[in-house]
Order: C-alpha cells, then structure tokens, then sequence
C-alpha cells in the first residue's frame, strides 16, 4: 500500500475535510510523516478532528495556508477531492515531478492488500441513490458490504476499520478518479453523462475525460454496467476490456423495463412486475414503507415557509422553515397528501429499503 519512498520522506495531504483527515490518519498508522494542510482557517473537517491529527505522532499540521516548498519536497502528495488539479499546492506539486494520489486511490490499495472487493458507480446524475442500494442488496445477499466515497465515508475511514468487508459499493466523482492510477473495481457502473462541474473544468470533454478514467485499469475480468439509452456513456466505455452489460428503458437489455408487459426484466426474468412508469415504481414503493417513514415523519417540522417550485406545477421540492429540502406537496399547496412530507433521505431510504428486500426475496424465489 505505502510506498517505500514514502516511508523514508514525508507525505503531503493537501485539504482537511473528512477524506484528508482520514488519509492522514490511516498515513500516520502506516508510520508515515505527514505534512497535512488545507487553506481555510477552519477546514471542513472540523476543529476537533484537526486537533485530533495534530496529537498524532509524525503528523504536521497546518491552516489557513500551505508551505509550498515543503510540498515540492515532500516523498508524495495526497489530494482531497475538493481540491482542484490547478490549485497552488498541487500545481506546485505537480511542476516538482511529485507523485499525486488521490485519497480513493490510497484508500482502495489498503483494502485491496486485505482482498476486498469493489463495485465502483459513476455518472453525472444518480450515483448516491444507486451505490447505496448496491449496498443494501449486497448486505441482502448476506455479504459484509459497506457504502463508502463520495456517498460520504472515504475509503481512507474504511481502510481504518478493523471491519472484516467483503465488498465495496462506492460513489466515485469525477474528481476523485483525476488521481486514482491504480483505482481498479471489479465492477464499474455508468449511470449516465450530461455536461456539469464547469466552474471545474474548462470544458464538457475535459469533464468526461475524467469519467473515463473509471476504465483505465480495465482487465479480462471486469464487468461494466452501462447505460443503454445513453450514447456518450457507451462512447466513454468503447474499447474497455472486460464484461459489458446494459440497462435500459427503451430496448431488450441484460436489465430494461419492458413496457408492454409493464414489467422490469433482468437477465430476462420479470422481478418487479405491473409497473406502468419507473415514476410509478417509486410511487408504489413509498406507499408500501409508508408506517416505518411514520415514525421518522413525525419528528418532522410540517410547516412551510417558502417553496421552491418555479413553474406552474406543483413541484415536490420545497423547504421548511428549518431550511430542510424536502419532497412533497407544500403544505400552503396541498389539496391531497399521498406521500406525507418526506425529506430527500427519509424518501431514499425508504425506496431502497422496499426495493432491496423485493429483489432480495425475488431472487431467493428463482
């Protein structure tokens, strides 16, 4: 996992939020000097676990600025994903021919040296909800599975954990893959690709260059889940080595719902059936998880200060006077409550929760 230069120089982790503080951490365990710094005065890590870092031995900690020279002489650099490639540390870095790694990448060698398996999701829109119902089936299936990247746990925190895992279902961003070189899942999963992040990148291709390197270590062995209905997806992933399957809404695919029989079909077996609409899917499943969402509604703030709709429809996202985005009917524009008012969570959750036991038991019926 640790390079040996590393070992006999220090280690710079540029940013201080959850992944710089986690791989400064698992640095410091692994006996490494570190030289951790982030540019805010206060990072978004918190006080408390600065404070935690800097008690730790070997570990140098700096805000509100970084030393630069000592960067261009550090053994290697570790970036967060919140830091930009152009930014002053790691450009500095960078024009000093030292090694960049991204806190994914240092995190998934630690947990492949334990032979951890990984299942890796990327795509412009829809990673958080699916990587957190692959965790959730894998966790069905009896696998000792956790969710982890940018879902929120960084793989530094998990490589920290004594926990025996199986797999991994991790959200990988497209900046995070901008440094992951030896980031190489058993599984990968494209969801999607529209143009974003261009307060980023100085262009939509720079973007998907980025998307791309999910396949950079692609072998025999891997599987790719792409998305049939989107062709720059399919165009990113031409020419990957490994296993391609696709999903669609439109045409017979390894999964696709088949809309003369209103039927989701896998490997061509029907496993949720009668469903009109993928809108109609999570409609019927928010109704069947309606008693356990009861508990967690009840706790709620019900009121609504301002909503946030900006078309003539009712729109189902609105916040309370919390400031808690919510999906919903607005309570001042409710004639019919069918869902309750449900926070983006509450609702995720619940969905995945009735979904993952419906495949679960489908699959368990086969």
């Amino acid at each position: 996992m640790i390079p040996e230069a590393w070992r006999r120089g220090e280690v710079a982790v540029v940013g201080l939020g959850k992944s710089g503080v986690a791989a400064t951490t698992l640095l410091a365990r692994e006996r490494v000097r570190v030289y951790a710094s982030d540019g805010a005065e206060q990072p978004y890590g918190g006080g408390a676990a600065v404070a935690a870092l800097r008690a730790l031995p070997g570990v140098t900690v700096q805000v509100g600025g970084h030393d630069l020279a000592r960067i261009r002489a550090a053994a290697g650099v570790v970036a967060s994903p919140g830091v930009p490639p152009d930014a002053p540390p790691l450009a500095a870095a960078r024009a000093a021919r030292v090694p960049i790694v991204s806190e994914l990448d240092l995190g998934f060698r630690a947990l492949q040296d334990r032979g951890v398996r990984c299942i890796a999701v990327t795509g412009t829109n829809g990673k958080t909800t699916t990587t957190a119902l692959v965790a959730q089936l894998l966790q069905a299936g009896g696998l000792r599975a956790v969710a982890a990247g940018n879902i929120g746990r960084p793989l530094a925190d998990v490589a920290l954990d004594p926990q025996p895992w199986q797999w991994l279902a991790v959200e990988v961003s497209s900046f995070q893959l901008h440094d992951s070189a030896d980031f190489a899942p058993d599984v990968g999963i494209l969801t999607n690709l529209a143009p974003d992040h261009l307060d980023r990148y100085p262009s939509v291709t720079a973007y998907y260059a980025d998307k791309r390197l999910l396949f950079r270590n692609a072998a025999a062995g891997s599987v790719w889940v792409l998305n049939g209905d989107d062709p720059p997806a399919l165009a990113l992933a031409a020419g990957a080595a490994g296993r391609t399957l696709r999903f669609s809404l439109r045409v017979p695919a390894a999964a696709w719902y088949d809309a003369a029989r209103r039927e989701l079909r896998l490997a061509g077996l029907a496993f949720l059936g009668m469903v009109t609409s993928t809108t109609r899917a999570v409609g019927n499943a928010v109704k069947q998880t309606t008693a356990t969402a009861r508990a967690w509604l009840a706790r709620a703030p019900r009121r609504c200060s301002k909503t946030t709709h900006t078309s003539r429809k009712k729109r189902r996202r609105w916040r309370d006077d919390s400031g808690t985005e919510r999906i919903g009917v607005p309570p001042s524009l409710r004639s019919r409550n069918s869902y309750g008012t449900w926070t983006r969570q509450e609702l995720q959750r619940a969905f995945r929760s009735h979904l993952a036991r419906e495949l679960a038991q489908k699959m368990a019926d086969r």
